[in-house]
């Protein structure tokens, strides 16, 4: 059942029932291309168990740094990908298009290593997987955005982080199970894609544009005649700035937590794995229940999100123990697939749609980015203090965390506020 089945009128003989349900056959089509889509945002996980296997196994004479290129570059090479795409996306470039050359880029560059070997070689294509899963990015929350109207959009983003989830959870069992076989298999679990990649080629159908984005288009060549409309909002740009802060201070958490649990006796390698794997859990906990958390909580939804952030954060940073570390990485895990898809789902409320495209790619290049910049972070707590305990980084971006939640959470409520008196006014 499509996520608003239950909304929709009953289907009759009439011309009119036709029409219905040719709608909502449509939408569930419209419904699985998200979800397709969703399922292959977090691909570069696939890389995440088999770093040790590939450098012990594929690269033993390379320095580990240096083999651990072929995860961080990819990341890397995502933010050209996203900007590229919110570019050009539903303009110069249809949806189905980008979400064939990404899904498609992604499998063969994937898959390739698994017969070139080369270091060199091998290394570029992972700058290629990374601009092809950036590509990828802009698309998923545009769909959503322009293929569902505000009463369908919050259950479909919901449904659509547990279909990520998913696919995280898969991609990491899946390259963790075949590197036990082989580290080389690794590169053929990027395979997985043709299933996404089928879906999108059958079901996906290209949105069709409003009156405004036809008539932005139409008068692409006029640059003189630049509308206010076409403007990309500052909001949208403040809370690209803002995810990334935020999201760089708790990253800290996800890379040193190996680190934290080995040095302080908590467990194996094993525990850290199953710990890492909670935090997709909390995303797929915060997918199922984020259309009631928008539903209650209205314009409070990202505040609501970034509070919890904040707890989680310091339920980790400060628990010296299993249980207490388990329930804030699954709390910063619900937190983040709060906050991600409410700031997504509100640019449909003030950002135009011929810029929701670009204002997704910024979001989600803000994460991207931050998550690039952690390590140097890391790396500088430590020259700065002298003190290497892998938590003093989490403890210090708790700080950070809360002192830009405060920040976010006034400006989105201030922005809400206005944006609901200029509607009234209307």
């Amino acid at each position: 059942m499509w996520p608003c089945a239950s909304d929709s009128p009953p289907v009759s003989l009439s011309g009119g029932g036709i029409f219905i349900m040719n709608n909502t056959n449509q939408k569930r089509r419209n419904f699985i291309s998200v979800l397709a889509v969703y399922f292959a945002a977090n691909v570069i996980f696939i890389m995440s168990p088999a770093m040790n296997s590939i450098a012990t196994e594929l690269y033993p004479d390379i320095a580990y740094g240096t083999v651990l290129l072929l995860s961080t570059i990819s990341s890397l090479f995502m933010i050209p990908g996203s900007l590229a795409a919110g570019a050009v996306l539903g303009k110069q470039v249809g949806f189905k298009q980008m979400a064939v050359v990404s899904l498609g880029g992604t499998i063969i560059a994937g898959v390739l290593p698994y017969f070139i070997t080369n270091f060199t070689a091998v290394l570029i294509l992972r700058i290629i997987v990374g601009f092809c899963i950036g590509l990828g990015f802009p698309l998923q929350s545009t769909l959503a955005l322009k293929l569902f109207d505000d009463s369908e959009r919050p259950g479909v983003l919901g449904k659509a982080t547990v279909a990520m989830s998913a696919g995280s959870i898969i991609y990491m069992l899946v390259s963790g199970a075949v590197c036990d076989i082989s580290a080389s298999y690794v590169w053929l679990v990027h395979g997985i894609l043709i299933i996404p990649l089928i879906l999108v080629l059958i079901f996906l159908k290209e949105p069709e544009k409003n009156e405004t984005e036809q008539s932005i288009q139409g008068s692409a060549a006029d640059s003189s005649q630049n509308s206010p409309g076409e403007k990309l909002p500052l909001m949208a740009a403040f809370a690209s700035a803002m995810f990334m802060i935020v999201f760089f201070a708790f990253y800290p958490i996800l890379l040193n937590m190996s680190a934290i649990v080995d040095q302080e006796g908590l467990g194996t390698a094993a525990v850290t794995g199953i710990i890492s794997s909670l935090f997709t859990i909390g995303n797929a906990i915060a997918g199922v229940i984020f259309a009631g958390v928008y539903k209650a909580a209205g314009r409070f939804t990202i505040p609501v999100g970034l509070v919890l952030w904040a707890a989680g954060t310091a339920i980790f940073s400060f628990g010296h123990n299993l249980p207490m570390i388990v329930i804030g990485v699954v709390v910063c895990g619900i937190a983040v697939q709060i906050v991600w898809p409410g700031t997504i789902n509100s640019f449909a409320g003030y950002v135009p749609p011929s810029k929701q495209s670009m204002a997704s790619a910024l979001f989600v290049s803000g994460m991207n980015l931050g998550c690039f910049l952690t390590s140097f972070y890391i790396t500088g707590v430590a020259d700065l203090t002298g003190n290497a305990d892998p938590r003093l980084p989490c403890q210090i971006g708790l700080v950070i965390v809360i002192i830009f939640a405060v920040i976010w959470s006034i400006a989105e409520l201030d922005h809400n506020k206005k944006t609901a008196s200029t509607k009234d006014a209307r």
